[in-house]
């Protein structure tokens, strides 16, 4: 029987579920959409924005964790960043070591909380990956809410650590592990 705390497999990979988040947002959006049935009859236009709210949120989570794709997978060809279902699979990118000089941990703040991102960075002059911003209106509009000392390839190359859950420490064994030149950097 082995001690070691993880398996053999030096793949450092996850996959989107149900993260501690869910423990608050899962019963609170089924009070949203309870409400919203009960409410529907006296005051349609709460009672479908309650439905839409709750039932929305529990639509996505359960097609997120039903879907059980890989959010995230740093292995010997490169790191994997996971699109969020129900985006398509085809905004999924694999990236290979021979075009990363950094992967960047960083935050983007929302009120009073903040969304942690998980972002590549790339040698320069390379094409935007799978699922990244494409539109100029929309690269402007990120640019207005990232932090100024995140570049804006680095920010629309970014996907964000939610309805997963991020292992740091596994995370750097594994960029050690398959490729040592390459920093993990925390901007966050």
């Amino acid at each position: 029987m082995s001690s070691t705390p993880y398996p053999t497999d030096p793949t450092y990979e996850v996959r989107f579920g149900l993260v501690y988040r869910d423990l608050l947002l899962i019963p609170s959006s089924a009070v949203f959409l309870a409400a919203g049935i009960l409410l529907v009859g006296e005051n349609p236009f709460i009672g479908v924005a309650g439905m839409l709210l709750g039932g929305g949120y529990l639509a996505v989570r359960l097609i997120t964790v039903l879907s059980r794709r890989v959010a995230l997978r740093v292995d010997v060809t490169g790191v994997t960043l996971g699109a969020v279902p129900p985006w398509p699979r085809t905004h999924t990118a694999t990236v290979p070591w021979s075009d990363i000089e950094a992967v960047v941990l960083w935050r983007q703040v929302t009120g009073r909380t903040s969304v942690r991102y998980l972002g590549l960075q790339r040698r320069a002059g390379l094409a935007p990956l799978p699922g990244s911003l494409r539109s100029g209106l929309l690269k402007k509009m990120t640019r207005s809410v990232v932090p100024r000392d995140v570049p804006l390839q680095l920010a629309i190359d970014s996907r964000p650590v939610s309805f997963w859950r991020l292992d740091e420490k596994r995370l750097a064994e594994a960029i050690d592990r398959f490729s040592p030149g390459v920093e993990l950097v925390r901007a966050d």
